[in-house]
């Protein structure tokens, strides 16, 4: 399956899928390489499998940003 970015990945994966899937791992925040900047995000299915979608440079704040909403969304939902 193609993806047009790591943002689009994760979508579809959580969002689109029919995998029942859910993040289970992501840094805090952006991480910065030497001149790069880089995130990762793993998306686990109610199977077990593992994805891990990774972004560098722009998609990587892209990509960071769809995840902490995503989070901030799960967060709100529990609380409650």
């Amino acid at each position: 399956m193609a993806y047009e970015s790591a943002t689009d990945a994760l979508r579809q994966l959580i969002f689109l899928g029919s995998y029942g899937a859910r993040i289970t791992r992501s840094p805090e925040g952006i991480i910065t390489l030497p001149g790069e900047l880089y995130y990762y995000v793993e998306v686990t299915t109610n199977e077990g499998t593992r994805f891990v979608i990774e972004a560098y440079g722009h998609e990587a704040r892209e990509l960071e940003r769809e995840v902490s909403a995503r989070k901030g969304k799960e967060e709100m939902i529990i609380a409650e």
